[in-house]
C-alpha cells in the first residue's frame, strides 16, 4: 500500500478517548505512514501531537484566560439550555457553533492530508467544519465512534433512548420542555452538513448496530473495528512479581478496578460498591478470610471512601501506561461495572494482558467478555450477579484460571492485535 498522509483530529490529548487517539496515531506511524494528531488543546508536549492551544504551562496568562473563557461559555450554555439529565452527557449543545475555521486547523497540519480521521471532537469541530475540511483538502473522511456523539443531537450516551434513529425530538437529556427541540435542531444541522461519503468506524458490535439504525449514518458506510492495542506492551506478565510490585502478597487474590469517580452513574461505581458488599457476604458464608483477597483501585484517590468494607483496599491513584499494565498483570480479575459505554478500553487492555473481566452486558464487553471463557458477563444493573461473577473468578483453581487467562490473551490477539487491526483499518481507509 502507498504511504498515506493522515490527519487525526481530537479535542484534547488527555483522558480516555485521547489516549486511544494517540495509540492509533502511533500505530499508523509505526506502520510506515505520515500521521499526526492535531488537538484543540494539550496539557503536555507529546511527540506527533500538535495543539492549537498549549495548556502545558497552566499558570501562563494565556492559558488562564482560555480556561476562564471556557468556563464562562459553559455557564452561558447552562443558562441557555437549562438543567440537563447528566447521565446522557449532553455536551454538544449547539451543533451550529464553530470554534475554529477549517483553515486554522489545517495550518497546524504538516501536510495536506489524503485521509482525515475524526476522533472525539466535541466543542472543537462541528458538522459544517467537517464538510469544509473535505472541500479544502479533498481528503477521504472517517469518524471513529469513541462514544455516541456522532449519531446524536447532542448526547454522548443515549441509554434506552432511540431518538437518534429518528429526529431526537423530545430529548430526555434536556429537562426544560421548551428547550427540548434543541436536540432536534442539532441533528438536522448535522445531517444537512455531513459529507455524503463520510464513513463511520465503530469500536464495538453494540455501537455498530446503533450506527446502522441512526438517521445520521443509515445511508452512509459504517464499519466495525475493535480498537487495536500494542500486544508487545499489553501482555501477560509474571503475576507474583506484579503483585510484589504493588506490595501485595503473591498468595492474595487481586480484584482490579479503575475509574475517575465512583459517583458517575454511567460507570456503575455505586453498583460496584453494592456488589462488593454482596461479595463480602459470600466470602463470609464460605468461611474464607478477608486477608485472602485485596481490592486494587486506580483513579482519584479521594473519591474512594468505601464504608463498612472488610476487604482490604489499596488505592494506587492515576497510573502511567507501564504501571497500568503492571496492575492488569497483578490482577486475578478486572471489574468493569459500566452501564452505558462504547468501551471501555480497559476491557480490551485487560483481555490482552490475559486478565479475566467481570462486567455488565454493555459496550465492548459484548465482544470480549464471554462467561466461563474470558470472564463473566452480568445482566445490567444486577449488583448481586456482578458479585457472583467476581466470586466465580476468584474461586477458580490455578489450572482453571490459567486456561481462562490464555483464552483472554488469544481472544485479544485475534480481535485487538495491533498489526491485524491496523491492516483492517488501512483496508477501510483505502476503500471508496
Amino acid at each position: 500500500m502507498n504511504k498515506l498522509k493522515i490527519l487525526n483530529l481530537a479535542t484534547e490529548d488527555w483522558g480516555g478517548s485521547a489516549i486511544a487517539s494517540q495509540y492509533l496515531n502511533d500505530l499508523l506511524i509505526k506502520a510506515g505512514h505520515n500521521s499526526v494528531l492535531v488537538v484543540k488543546r494539550s496539557n503536555s508536549k507529546k511527540e506527533n501531537v500538535v495543539a492549537l492551544q498549549d495548556w502545558s504551562s497552566k499558570y501562563s496568562v494565556k492559558v488562564i484566560l482560555q480556561k476562564i473563557s471556557s468556563r464562562i461559555y459553559s455557564k452561558y450554555l447552562q443558562i441557555r439550555v437549562g438543567p440537563l439529565d447528566l447521565k446522557y452527557c449532553f455536551r454538544n449543545v449547539f451543533e451550529h457553533k464553530q470554534h475554529f475555521t477549517a483553515k486554522e486547523i489545517l495550518k497546524h497540519s504538516p501536510f495536506n492530508p489524503d485521509i482525515i480521521i475524526l476522533h472525539w471532537i466535541s466543542n472543537f469541530i462541528n458538522s459544517k467544519m467537517i464538510h469544509e475540511l473535505q472541500e479544502l483538502t479533498k481528503a477521504k473522511l472517517f469518524w471513529i465512534m469513541m462514544d455516541n456523539a456522532p449519531i446524536s443531537g447532542g448526547c454522548h450516551y443515549p441509554w434506552d433512548c432511540n431518538g437518534f434513529e429518528f429526529d431526537c425530538s423530545n430529548c430526555p437529556a434536556i429537562l426544560t420542555v421548551t428547550k427540548k427541540k434543541l436536540a432536534q435542531i442539532n441533528l438536522e444541522h448535522k445531517i444537512t452538513n455531513l459529507p455524503p461519503d463520510l464513513a463511520l468506524i465503530t469500536c464495538s458490535e453494540n455501537d455498530y448496530t446503533r450506527a446502522l439504525r441512526s438517521s445520521a449514518f443509515k445511508t452512509k458506510r459504517v464499519y466495525e473495528l475493535l480498537f487495536p492495542l500494542d500486544e508487545n506492551k499489553f501482555k501477560p506478565g509474571n503475576k507474583k512479581e506484579a503483585k510484589s510490585f504493588w506490595g501485595i502478597d503473591p498468595a492474595v487474590k487481586v480484584i482490579f478496578f479503575g475509574s475517575i469517580s465512583l459517583s458517575d452513574l454511567r460507570k456503575g461505581g455505586i453498583l460496584f460498591l453494592e456488589a462488593l458488599h454482596y461479595l463480602q457476604n459470600k466470602i463470609q458464608e464460605d468461611g474464607t478470610g478477608f486477608g485472602d483477597v485485596v481490592l486494587l483501585i486506580a483513579g482519584r484517590k479521594e473519591e474512594y471512601v468505601i464504608p463498612e468494607l472488610k476487604i482490604p483496599v489499596r488505592k494506587i491513584g492515576y497510573l502511567s501506561e507501564s504501571d497500568l499494565i503492571k496492575a492488569f498483570q497483578a490482577a486475578d480479575v478486572f471489574v468493569s461495572p459500566s452501564l452505558e459505554d462504547s468501551g471501555p478500553l480497559m476491557i480490551n487492555q485487560s483481555v490482552m494482558c490475559g486478565t479475566p473481566v467481570v462486567s455488565f452486558e454493555t459496550g465492548v464487553a459484548l465482544d470480549l467478555v464471554i462467561t466461563g471463557q474470558t470472564g463473566y458477563r452480568s445482566t445490567l444493573v444486577n449488583a448481586e450477579q456482578l458479585a457472583t461473577g467476581i466470586k466465580f473468578i476468584l474461586d477458580l483453581g490455578e489450572k482453571e484460571h490459567l486456561i481462562m487467562s490464555e483464552n483472554c490473551r488469544n481472544l485479544g490477539l485475534r480481535l485487538c492485535h495491533s498489526q491485524k487491526q491496523i491492516e483492517k483499518l488501512l483496508n477501510i481507509l483505502h476503500s471508496n
